[in-house]
């Protein structure tokens, strides 16, 4: 009955609504039997829409790692949700893909957005249609330890299989687009030596000074988006870097969103009791994060100072004041620039102490 179905039972179907094939599959593990599952790739009606496709693989028939494939809106994420999203995928550890393609991969996380011909309505002049986004998701999203080999591997995997993935997603929701398979990615940074702090030019910006409380050994090496060069233009809209030890850069990320729609939803990552902070622009702070935005030629862009472990109240020592708060000034003023915001002043607390979640 199978053969007459024309569905022989041993062959292996694409997976994930249609867009990946055994072959692209896969290739995000390492010589399992891999199987899926997934929920229907319905249409959006609603910002919350979210569907997921779970590609797992086994050994010896039991689960040894799993990929999820997801479809999702992030045009009403804010707070915690919207925050989550933002630190997995807008690392230092995600390469632009280039070639039009607004996304990034890693060995770990990849996205894409989907372009507004897949949303099932038109757009009035001034209205912001939602940011939509597919993305893959494998294991831990900060990964202490990846070697080079694997994280190589990695990142051609995940960043083909993005790919295919949205251009799958897009032929079953009738948009217009195709994306061809991306080339070979500059290097990941795993595996690699980072490169040493300059004190005098964080993360390589001019201006953009480490105060001298903060330096030491828990402050001196720094990473930044692969395929980006500091104090220049930023291709692919998105640049972090993340500084601390060699091998636990975990002191403070800087991140730089030069996409309006991304920049819209690390705005609202910070809630309504988050401290204000004064300028020429918008911005909070709360806790160790702070997030500042400005309006800029292509429109909003939103720059972000988080730090991972940060000191709190009134009696934190001194040595362990708010970097963040810190160094945001002249990180905006510096990166601004790049991104076409013109000259952009913040104005901070004092002593930047005493910061209060929100």
């Amino acid at each position: 009955m199978s053969w007459r179905a024309g569905e022989l039972p041993f062959l292996a179907r694409d997976m994930c609504w249609g867009s990946l094939s055994p072959e692209v599959a896969g290739a995000l593990f390492s010589d399992t039997d891999v199987r899926s599952q997934e929920l229907p790739l319905r249409r959006a009606t609603v910002d919350q829409m979210h569907t997921e496709c779970s590609m797992q693989g086994f050994g010896s028939d039991e689960l040894e790692s799993e990929v999820t494939a997801s479809v999702r809106t992030l045009g009403r994420l804010k707070g915690a949700q919207a925050w989550d999203w933002s630190r997995q995928y807008l690392s230092s550890r995600m390469t632009p893909l280039g070639g039009g393609i607004t996304g990034m991969a890693s060995s770990q996380r990849a996205w894409v957005a989907l372009p507004t011909s897949c949303h099932e309505r038109t757009y009035e002049p001034g209205e912001k249609p939602p940011l939509r986004v597919v993305t893959l998701a494998s294991g831990a999203s900060d990964p202490s330890y990846v070697n080079e080999v694997d994280a190589r591997r990695g990142l051609d995997a995940m960043s083909r299989a993005i790919v295919r993935l949205v251009n799958g997603v897009m032929k079953r929701y009738g948009c217009e687009n195709r994306y061809p398979d991306p080339p070979r990615l500059p290097g990941p940074p795993e595996g690699k030596s980072v490169t040493p702090v300059d004190n005098d030019r964080l993360c390589g910006l001019r201006g953009v000074e480490l105060p001298r409380w903060a330096r030491g050994e828990d402050v001196s090496a720094a990473r930044t988006t692969p395929g980006t060069k500091p104090d220049g233009p930023i291709p692919g809209r998105v640049r972090s870097c993340d500084v601390g030890r060699p091998f636990g850069l975990n002191r403070i990320r800087l991140t730089t969103v030069a996409d309006p729609r991304l920049a819209r939803l690390v705005a609202r990552v910070l809630g309504e009791r988050a401290d204000p902070l004064g300028g020429d622009g918008k911005g909070a702070h709360a806790g160790g994060l702070s997030v500042y935005t400005a309006d800029c030629r292509r429109g909003r862009a939103a720059f972000v100072a988080w730090e991972k472990e940060p000191a709190e109240g009134d009696d934190a020592p001194r040595d362990r004041r708010s970097l963040g708060l810190a160094v945001l000034p002249s990180y905006v003023k510096a990166e601004a620039r790049h991104v076409g915001c013109g000259e952009v002043n913040v104005t901070v607390p004092a002593e930047g102490r005493g910061v209060r979640h929100g």
